[in-house]
């Protein structure tokens, strides 16, 4: 077979499966499911219980004299591997690595300038370090994936992580919290699962969707209802804001078409048992109607832990405003101002409050003002404009599929930043770091069959793409759809009809 245009193009994405991209996916899983010592997260399960992944603990320990723990240390000795693989190839987006050098750039500015002025290196490092280690997952995962069945392993590594998380918080809650502790405890497991568990019912849902087999149908019927009753358990109201504002995101993604009609014939035969649902969730206590309590109760005037948020913000506010400077904020490393401190009285011993706020997002813009938000927060757009070009560049549903669950896992995400300290969340920032490599690669892989169109026409081949993976409008507007190989005996007779109008 010989070489061309299209076979150089995309030889990337039928290359065999590297020793790099699996260590990466074992440090991923690792990092999802494994539990730190007790002495650093007495947070997890209220410190009552350890599951058998205790036994990762040690990857979480801080090594003497570095202060780094071995997941740490192996994530930096992997990286110069995946810095070496992708030289001499296109792997990488070039947008997304732009994105991702100016956010690195923009925090080293700021945490320089928060040491000028009198701030704390400890603090700092803490304050930062996830949001770090995020986009050097995402820069060093675009080496790693170099096919569709790679994207579609990193899917079934969030979705087994997922599913040993709900597992582990539905056994821990009924063996230990159910009839035993009075009044049940805020949550069972922690924060950080709430995007976990969101992330992996979008994986299933959006294949379900793009594949529309059987197989896929019946591994979302499975797969969600058992990750929606853990989030249940698990009472964290930010999972189901970050659930309801991804899914509808997909309706206006997909566009016009066959997909979106089926779905406007569901809602509209649904849609009277949805409000039948809220109407009665909104005077009922039981935790079937917990999305119902979620949406109700979040930025209300009258419950502690929304009030809390709210002062916390004019405080943020304050700090940027009267302290910080605008452009680059307070600097990492400094506290911010606690103006009020009326709802958001933390104990004494809680020493990171005032330099990780629930609300990351204005956090960011406190400590590192205008370069933060669009410099350091940037790659967050850049990931979304990459995902959606991908998506509607991609004829392959694996790509698809991957484009459109990235949009949601950065909806997820910016949700989970806005209300519940995102930025310092260790899972939640391995989430964000395969959802910026997974943005870029699709946006590369769109780009490739645009490119080498006009490469073979310039080099006066043929124009006409495979028909397996050509893809074209139906007459009339609809969605996007495959055009099939023509039959055998239709070609077989439109052949042989010129040869008899000739002989004639």
């Amino acid at each position: 077979m010989g070489l061309t245009p299209r076979s150089a193009t995309v030889a990337e994405r039928t290359g065999k499966r590297s020793m790099i991209t699996l260590i990466m996916f074992g440090l991923l899983l690792v990092g999802w499911v494994g539990e730190w010592p007790l002495d650093i997260d007495p947070v997890m399960y209220h410190g009552l219980w350890r599951s058998p992944f205790v036994a990762l603990a040690p990857m979480f320990a801080p090594i003497p004299g570095i202060s780094l723990f071995p997941w740490q240390v192996l994530l930096i000795v992997l990286a110069p591997f995946c810095l070496a693989s992708s030289t001499g190839e296109r792997r990488h987006s070039l947008e997304m690595d732009r994105a991702i050098f100016v956010s690195m750039t923009c925090i080293a500015v700021t945490f320089l300038w928060g040491m000028a002025r009198g701030g704390s290196a400890y603090f700092a490092y803490y304050q930062i370090w996830r949001f770090l280690a995020a986009l050097l997952i995402g820069y060093m995962l675009m080496s790693g994936l170099r096919s569709a069945q790679d994207l579609a392993n990193l899917g079934k590594v969030l979705i087994l992580a997922a599913l040993i998380r709900a597992t582990l918080c539905v056994y821990f809650y009924w063996a230990y919290i159910a009839g035993k502790i009075y009044p049940a405890p805020e949550y069972v497991t922690n924060h950080d699962d709430s995007v976990l568990w969101v992330v992996a019912i979008l994986i299933v849902l959006v294949w379900a969707c793009v594949k529309r087999d059987k197989a896929a149908g019946i591994t979302a019927a499975l797969v969600t209802p058992f990750l929606l009753y853990a989030m249940i358990l698990n009472t964290r109201r930010i999972a189901w804001v970050e659930l309801g504002l991804a899914v509808p995101l997909f309706y206006f993604l997909i566009g016009a078409g066959p997909l979106r009609s089926r779905i406007n014939k569901w809602l509209i035969r649904v849609a009277p048992f949805g409000l039948i649902y809220f109407v009665v969730g909104l005077n009922s206590d039981s935790a079937v109607f917990a999305p119902v309590h979620a949406l109700a109760t979040a930025g209300s005037n009258y419950d502690p832990s929304s009030l809390t948020r709210q002062e916390e913000a004019r405080n943020l506010l304050h700090t940027l405003v009267d302290i910080g400077n605008p452009i680059l904020g307070t600097g990492w490393g400094r506290p911010y101002d606690k103006l009020e401190s009326y709802w958001s009285n933390y104990n004494a011993e809680w020493i990171l409050t005032l330099y990780t706020p629930h609300n990351a997002i204005l956090g960011l813009a406190a400590f590192a003002g205008l370069v933060g938000i669009v410099g350091i927060w940037g790659v967050v757009p850049t990931a979304a404009y990459l995902a959606a070009r991908g998506f509607r560049g991609s004829a392959e549903p694996v790509p698809r599929a991957a484009a459109m669950v990235a949009l949601g896992a950065l909806v997820a995400y910016s949700a989970h930043c806005y209300g519940d300290i995102g930025l310092q969340s260790f899972q939640v920032s391995l989430i964000f770091g395969a959802t910026l490599a997974t943005a870029g690669k699709v946006a590369l892989w769109g780009q490739e069959l645009p490119s080498e169109r006009s490469v073979t026409a310039r080099a006066g081949g043929a124009v006409r793409p495979a028909p397996d993976d050509r893809p074209t409008r139906r007459p009339g507007g609809g969605g996007w759809r495959r055009l099939k190989p023509p039959r055998a005996d239709l070609v077989a007779n439109r052949d042989r009809a010129p040869a008899r109008r000739h002989s004639r």
